[in-house]
């Protein structure tokens, strides 16, 4: 089997190039984005597996409309996401970053910093899927009343001690943590806006290491800026990579990470081979994880 392989975030024509060279039948996507007019001009193309769970940077319509499949690694990097997360709360909860920086400058912050305990605090789930229910896993010694945002979870899917929340805005105003843990479509993008935002407690923290385009970020600026919301723990953005010059950077009250919450040593083997072990599946015998195919939960949720 031929392989090739691409820089990261490459272009359309250079992803096509490099397929084409090798009359690629399956990509393996890490970075970057697979496009209608890549799908279309990869002739040989069958399956396109996403090296992890979020497949919004994929054009899902056009993979359909060409009979490719779109997988991705369900559950493969659910424990180093989850960690992630939990890292990126306490980081916000304590000022970490902030406090780090401010030592290394010189400053000796003791007898004015003062953080917050998370624990017996509650904390709202926008989604729940694995990375969500291994996240809520780690956070048990933490004592947290529960509450989840799902509309596609079945009643009898709602962890024991949780609550279930008919409405974001319900969720929003009664959590003192809001975690995303959904992925990004056409009908979520910006829902955490100004309304949102504004609708959160003031001391409320926002914790988001599912996709960048759940939330506005000018709006989530403009509400860390004037004390809205206390803090942010973001793993990822609108627009990736974030640059350097953004004005969230000018905030004290933000933690970030360039989107590495399934970048550990053990989450990479296990997603890499999730992909080859599904393409080789389909490829060779035409078998479908109905779980991680995602023609059909699109379908399924349209």
């Amino acid at each position: 089997m031929a392989l090739s392989s691409c820089k990261s975030y490459p272009s359309e024509d250079e992803l096509i190039e490099a397929a084409n060279t090798i009359g690629a039948q399956a990509l393996i996507l890490r970075m970057g984005t697979v496009s209608r007019g890549a799908i279309e001009r990869i002739p040989t193309l069958k399956v396109i597996a996403k090296h992890g769970v979020g497949y919004d940077t994929i054009d899902i319509a056009a993979a359909t409309d060409h009979g490719v499949i779109v997988l991705i690694a369900g559950g493969a990097n659910a424990l180093s996401v989850a960690e992630q997360a939990l890292a990126l709360l306490l980081s916000v909860a304590r000022s970490t970053a902030w406090l780090d920086g401010r030592l290394r400058a010189g400053a000796w912050d003791k007898s004015t910093y003062t953080g917050v305990e998370i624990s017996g605090r509650s904390i709202g789930l926008i989604g729940l899927g694995v990375i969500g229910r291994t996240f809520l896993n780690l956070l048990a010694p933490f004592n947290m009343t529960v509450r989840i945002y799902d509309p596609y979870l079945a009643d009898d899917q709602v962890p024991t001690g949780a609550e279930r929340v008919e409405t974001i805005e319900g969720l929003l105003a009664t959590s003192d943590v809001v975690s995303l843990h959904c992925p990004l479509t056409d009908h979520n993008r910006n829902l955490i806006d100004a309304t949102a935002l504004a609708a959160m407690k003031p001391d409320a923290i926002l914790i988001n290491t599912a996709r960048g385009g759940l939330i506005d970020q000018d709006a989530l600026f403009v509400a860390l800026r004037d004390g809205v919301i206390r803090g942010a723990g973001l793993d990822t953005f609108a627009k990736e990579p974030i640059s350097a010059d953004s004005p969230l950077w000018t905030l004290p009250n933000i933690v970030g990470s360039p989107h590495v919450g399934a970048n550990t040593l053990e989450a990479r083997d296990r997603v890499g081979m999730s992909c080859v072990d599904q393409i080789m599946a389909y490829l060779d015998h035409g078998e479908i994880d109905v779980r991680n195919h995602v023609n059909r939960i699109v379908k399924a949720a349209a």
